[in-house]
C-alpha cells in the first residue's frame, strides 16, 4: 500500500512586503534579498508595487527590470508561437497582441485566468514513507529576483564592523622620516651652498615632521619612554641648524645642518629596529590575550549568595537574544563563584576544582594532558581534554595569574621590572644630565653659543634612543613569554627580578627530588618476641590515621601481605617524628625515628650499626619499640622524582648552589645527596624548624629560593627570600614568589635559571645599547670628533643590541 505524501513543514506567516497581507513565507509567490533581509510578496505585482517599478506589460514574458533595458529573455516563448520562433518574436506578438480590439484582449486575459486558477499538478508522483525522496531539480537563479545595483534599498542603517586596520600609519611614518633624514643628510655632497645647506634642513625638518606625526597618532605602549625626551634632540638639533644658517660661518652651518639630519634618522631607524625587535613579543601577547578572552559559564543553576537579580542578566548575543546553552549561561564571574568549563573548552579564570575528575592541558600552549581531581588548581587558559571541569573561582580578570604579568599594563613585568625602568630612566632623565655635562664642557673650552647647543643635542640624542630605552623590556618579556611555555608563573616584576638574584635553591625534599611514595625496602625483627610480621603490624596500627607519606608507605606495605593492623589505642602524633600510643595487649607502642626513640629514653645501641648501613644505602629508617625496647626496624626507599637530576643541573649551570633539606638522618641525606651532586645538606629538619633553618640561610648574606609544595612546605616558602610552589598556580590567593601549573620539579628549577638567564641577557642588552653611546659622547665632549658622530655610535650600538635580542629569539 502505499501512503499519501506527508504535509509540508508549517511556518507562522509574515507580511508581504508590497501589500502587508500575511501569507506563507514558504509559498510565497516571491522571495528577493533587500539589504540583506528576505522579502516575501503574493506575486509579481507586489514586489513592483515595493520597488517603485510599472508592472509588466500583458504580453511581455520578461520580468519588469529586463524589460525596461530591452534585454532579451531566454525563457519560453509566449503562448501562441511555436517553440523554435527566434527569441525577438515573442515581443513581435505581444504588440501585434496589444492591437487586437479591446474584446480579443479581454478574451485572452480570461484565458490566462483560466490557466492560472487550473488545479496544481505535483511534479512527482506520490511516493512511499519508507522510500527515499527524489533529489529537488536544479533550477536557474532567476536574475529579477536580485537587488538592483543602482537601485539600492535600504530600510535600516547597516551594521558595521570595525575592520583591523591593515596598514600601520607609524611604520610608514617611519619610513617617510628616514627617507627625508638620510637625503638631508647625503646632499652634503652637493656642497655648503647657502640654498643647499636650506634644502637640507628643510628635509631634516619633514623627517622630525614625521617622527611627530608618529608620535601623536601611535598608541604608547607600557614599555615606551616619554615621547619628549626622544623628540628633544631632533628639535634641538634643527634648532641648532636654523641658528646657524643665518650665521657667518657657512661651514658651521652645514655641519648643523648635517647633525640634524643625522639625529632625525637615528631616531626613525632606531624606532624602527626596537618596533621589529619586540614585534614577535608582541604577537604571543596578543594570541594569549585572545585565549583568556574565552566566556566564563556558570553550573546550571548556580547563583552567587547576595547578588542582586539586576547583576544576573546573561549576556546578550548581537540579535538581542541571550547566550544560553542547555541549561547553562554566561557570566561575568567573580572569585568564590562556580564555573563549568566542558571538554575543548578554555578555562577562562583561575579556579579550584570542586567537582569532577578531568583530564586537563594544564596551561597554555602545554600538549601533555594531566589529570585534575577535588581540590586541584588550574590555571586560566588550561583546556580541558576529557570531562566536565566544575570549580571556584579563584582569580579573574586582570588578577589571573597569567594576566597579572603580561596582559595588565599597571603590573606588566617587562613594564615595571627594576632593569626596565632604569633604561627608561636613563633615557628619560640622566640623559638631560649628561647633555648638560656636554654643554659644560663646550662652554670651558670657549665654544660658540651654537658649537655648545650642538654639542647638548648630540649628547642628548646618543643616549634618548628608543632602543635604549626599551631593550630590556624586551628581554624581559621574552623571558616570562618562555616560562608561561612552561606553566611557570611569577607573581609580579619584583618577583621576577628576586627569582634572578637568587644565589641558594633549597629543596624540601620529600615530593619534590623525591617521588614522597616510599615502599617497605627492609624489615627485620630485632629480638626473638615479635616476628618481623608482628612488627609491621604494631607498626601499621599506629600509623594507619596518619596521612604522612612514610605512615602511608607502612600501612600499604602490610595490606599487600595480608596482614591485619594492631588494634592499637591512644595514638600521640609527634609531627616529623613519629607516634607513641598503647598495643592492644596494653603495652607503650613507640614507631618513629631516631630522635623520638632518643626523648622516649629508648636505647637502639642494639641496632645502631644496622640503622647506619641502611641510612648510607639512602633509606628512611623506622624503629619499632614495645614496652621502651627495641623490637623491630623498618627500612623505606623513596625513588628519585623524574627529572631531578636535570633540575639539579638547571641550577648549577645558573650558578645557584642547591641545597637539600629533609628530616631524614644525616646518612641518608648525604646518600641522596651524592646521586643528586648536592654537597650542602640540612638534615634532620623538622617541617616545623624549616622556616628558621631558611632565615640562617638569609642571615648568612644569601638571596634564598626554596622549592616546595604549598601547605606541605608552607613553613619554608613563607620564610624564603623567593618562594617557589609547585602545581599552585591557579590556587587561592597565597604569597608565593612563583607558581608553576606543573608539578615538575625540572619547571621549579627553570624558574630561577631562566629568571637568572633573561636578567643577565637584558643587562648585556642595555650595555650593548649604552656603551658606544657614552664613548661617543666623550669623545665629542672632548672635541675629538664632529658632534654628529654621537648619535652614528649611539645608532651602531642599538643595532648589536637588536640583533642580540633577534639571535636569542632564534634559539627560543
Amino acid at each position: 500500500m502505499v501512503a499519501s505524501r506527508a504535509a509540508g513543514p508549517a511556518a507562522a506567516p509574515v507580511p508581504c512586503s508590497g501589500c502587508s497581507k500575511l501569507i506563507d513565507p514558504l509559498r510565497a509567490g516571491q522571495v528577493a534579498i533587500f539589504d540583506q533581509r528576505f522579502h516575501y510578496f503574493c506575486n509579481a505585482r507586489c514586489r513592483h508595487a515595493f520597488l517603485g517599478e510599472a508592472a509588466p506589460a500583458p504580453g511581455d514574458g520578461r520580468p519588469a527590470g529586463l524589460a525596461a533595458s530591452g534585454a532579451p529573455f531566454a525563457g519560453p516563448p509566449p503562448r501562441g508561437l511555436p517553440s523554435g520562433a527566434p527569441p525577438g518574436a515573442g515581443g513581435h506578438h505581444a504588440s501585434a497582441a496589444r492591437a487586437e480590439p479591446a474584446r480579443a484582449s479581454a478574451d485572452e486575459g480570461a484565458a490566462r485566468v483560466a490557466d492560472l486558477d487550473a488545479p496544481i499538478v505535483d511534479a512527482f508522483p506520490p511516493v512511499s514513507l519508507d522510500e527515499k525522496l527524489p533529489d529537488l531539480p536544479v533550477l536557474d537563479d532567476d536574475r529579477a529576483l536580485l537587488e538592483p545595483i543602482g537601485n539600492t534599498i535600504l530600510s535600516e542603517e547597516p551594521q558595521r564592523y570595525d575592520a583591523v586596520e591593515a596598514r600601520d600609519i607609524g611604520a610608514l611614518l617611519l619610513v617617510l622620516a628616514i627617507i627625508a633624514g638620510t637625503l638631508a643628510v647625503a646632499l652634503t655632497l652637493a656642497g655648503d651652498a647657502k640654498l643647499v645647506i636650506g634644502a637640507r634642513i628643510v628635509l631634516a625638518t619633514v623627517s622630525a615632521g614625521m617622527l611627530l606625526g608618529r608620535a601623536a597618532t601611535t598608541a604608547r605602549d607600557a614599555t615606551d619612554p616619554h615621547p619628549a625626551p626622544m623628540l628633544a634632540p631632533v628639535l634641538g638639533g634643527l634648532v641648532a641648524a636654523v641658528w646657524a644658517l643665518f650665521g657667518q660661518d657657512r661651514a658651521l652651518a652645514a655641519e648643523a645642518a648635517s647633525l640634524a639630519g643625522v639625529i632625525a634618522t637615528a631616531s626613525a631607524i632606531s624606532a624602527w629596529l626596537i618596533e621589529s625587535a619586540r614585534h614577535r613579543v608582541f604577537a604571543e601577547r596578543a594570541w594569549i590575550g585572545s585565549v583568556l578572552s574565552a566566556p566564563a559559564r556558570r553550573p546550571p543553576g548556580a547563583w552567587a549568595q547576595g547578588q542582586a537579580p539586576a547583576d544576573r542578566a546573561p549576556q546578550r548575543g548581537s540579535d538581542g537574544g541571550s547566550l544560553e546553552g542547555a541549561g547553562d549561561e554566561l557570566y561575568e564571574l567573580r572569585p568564590g563563584e562556580g564555573v563549568q568549563v566542558d571538554a575543548g573548552e578554555v578555562v577562562p579564570v583561575d579556579l579550584v576544582v570542586t567537582g569532577g575528575d578531568v583530564e586537563v592541558l594544564p596551561w597554555i600552549g602545554a600538549t601533555t594532558p594531566t589529570r585534575r581531581r577535588d581540590g586541584d588548581p588550574v590555571v586560566a587558559g588550561a583546556t580541558v581534554v576529557r570531562g566536565r571541569l566544575v570549580g571556584a573561582c579563584t582569580f579573574s580578570g586582570g588578577d589571573r595569574a597569567v594576566a597579572r604579568v603580561l596582559l595588565d599594563a599597571r603590573r606588566r613585568a617587562d613594564a615595571l621590572a627594576p632593569i626596565a625602568q632604569a633604561s627608561r630612566a636613563l633615557t628619560e632623565r640622566w640623559a638631560i644630565g649628561a647633555a648638560a655635562i656636554g654643554a659644560l664642557s663646550a662652554f670651558v673650552a670657549g665654544r660658540a653659543p651654537v658649537e655648545i647647543a650642538m654639542t647638548a643635542a648630540a649628547v642628548l640624542a646618543a643616549l634618548s634612543t628608543a632602543i635604549t630605552a626599551s631593550i630590556a623590556s624586551v628581554h624581559v618579556a621574552r623571558g616570562i613569554l618562555l616560562g608561561l611555555r612552561r606553566g611557570i608563573v611569577y607573581k609580579s616584576a619584583d618577583a621576577w627580578d628576586r627569582a634572578g638574584k637568587t644565589s641558594v635553591a633549597v629543596f624540601c625534599a620529600r615530593g619534590t627530588l623525591l617521588l614522597g611514595e616510599p615502599e617497605l625496602a627492609e624489615l627485620e625483627a630485632t629480638g626473638q618476641k615479635l616476628k618481623p610480621s608482628d612488627v609491621l603490624a604494631l607498626a601499621a596500627g599506629a600509623e594507619r590515621t596518619e596521612e604522612h607519606p612514610v605512615a602511608t608507605a607502612i600501612v600499604r606495605a602490610a595490606r599487600a601481605r595480608g596482614l591485619r593492623p594492631d588494634g592499637v589505642r591512644n595514638p600521640n602524633f609527634h609531627p616529623g617524628l613519629g607516634v607513641t600510643a598503647v598495643t592492644s595487649s596494653g603495652e607503650d607502642l613507640c614507631v618513629g625515628n631516631r630522635a623520638l626513640m632518643l626523648e622516649q629514653r629508648i636505647s637502639i645501641a642494639a641496632a645502631e650499626s644496622r640503622v647506619a648501613e641502611l641510612e648510607a644505602l639512602g633509606r628512611t629508617v623506622v624503629l619499632v619499640a614495645v614496652g621502651a625496647r627495641l623490637v623491630g626496624i623498618i627500612g623505606l626507599q623513596d625513588g628519585l622524582r623524574p627529572g631531578a637530576r636535570a633540575a639539579i643541573q638547571h641550577l648549577l649551570d645558573a650558578q645557584i648552589e642547591p641545597v637539600l633539606m629533609s628530616g631524614d638522618a644525616r646518612e641518608t641525606c648525604e646518600a641522596i645527596g651524592r646521586s643528586l651532586d648536592i654537597d650542602h645538606i640540612r638534615p634532620e629538619i623538622l617541617p616545623a624548624d624549616r622556616g628558621t633553618e631558611v632565615r640562617r640561610l638569609i642571615d648568612a648574606g644569601t638571596s634564598v629560593a626554596v622549592l616546595g609544595h604549598a601547605g606541605v612546605d608552607d613553613a619554608a616558602l613563607g620564610a624564603a627570600d623567593v618562594s617557589v610552589a609547585l602545581g599552585a598556580a591557579g590556587s587561592a590567593p597565597a604569597d608565593f614568589s612563583t607558581v608553576l601549573a606543573s608539578d615538575d620539579v625540572r619547571d621549579a628549577a627553570l624558574s630561577l635559571a631562566l629568571a637568572h638567564r633573561t636578567r643577565l641577557e637584558a643587562r648585556v642588552g642595555l650595555a650593548l645599547s649604552v656603551a658606544p653611546a657614552l664613548v661617543g659622547a666623550a669623545v665629542i665632549a672632548a672635541f675629538v670628533l664632529p658632534p654628529a658622530y654621537a648619535p652614528i655610535a649611539s645608532l651602531l650600538g642599538g643595532v648589536m643590541a637588536v640583533v642580540h635580542a633577534r639571535a636569542l629569539d632564534a634559539k627560543s
